[in-house]
């Protein structure tokens, strides 16, 4: 009888350990990590619908200058943005990558300079935005990260602009 107790025993302190590694695990946040000028900014990943290489933009005549114009992805027509414009930073480079993303207005591309990779973020590692300035209505969080600080972009929000990103 005791050694079915403690079997019981150490079967419950399996389950409760495997359920706080799984609870750990629910609340890792995913981001995909860009770079804009030297700023580490974070896009959360299910926003994201795919990464690709820098190609001929089509300008649209007449649009804002943020937009940089529409490119074709497997019969897909899209707008491209310059993020780095809409958050009023200098385009100092040539960017290599557009990052493809889902928003409630469909899918949309946006150029960065860099790709980093994935960030995962523990949910009580996010801080409030204790920005002010040039983009701070966009940064939902930032988080101490390996790197440095993540700026958490809130992308809904940028293209919710009460002037209308499009």
């Amino acid at each position: 009888m005791a050694n079915i107790l403690k079997a019981d025993k150490q079967t419950a302190l399996e389950s409760t350990s495997a359920q706080k590694g799984k609870k750990a695990q629910a609340n890792l946040l995913e981001f995909l990590a860009i770079y804009l000028e030297s700023e580490l900014m974070g896009i959360p990943l299910t926003k994201v619908v795919e990464i690709t290489k820098m190609r001929d933009i089509v300008p649209v005549p007449f649009s804002k200058s943020h937009i940089r114009g529409v490119i074709n992805i497997r019969g897909e027509i899209m707008a491209i943005v310059s993020l780095k414009e809409t958050l009023g930073l200098r385009e100092t480079r040539e960017s290599e990558r557009i990052v493809i993303i889902e928003t409630k207005f469909g899918k949309l591309g946006i150029i960065v300079d860099e790709i980093y990779g994935v960030i995962k973020v523990r949910e009580d590692q996010l801080e409030p935005n204790p920005m002010v300035g040039r983009y701070s209505a966009y940064v939902k969080n930032v988080a101490q990260v390996e790197n440095g600080i993540l700026i958490v972009i809130d992308i809904e929000k940028i293209f919710e602009d009460k002037n209308g990103i499009l």
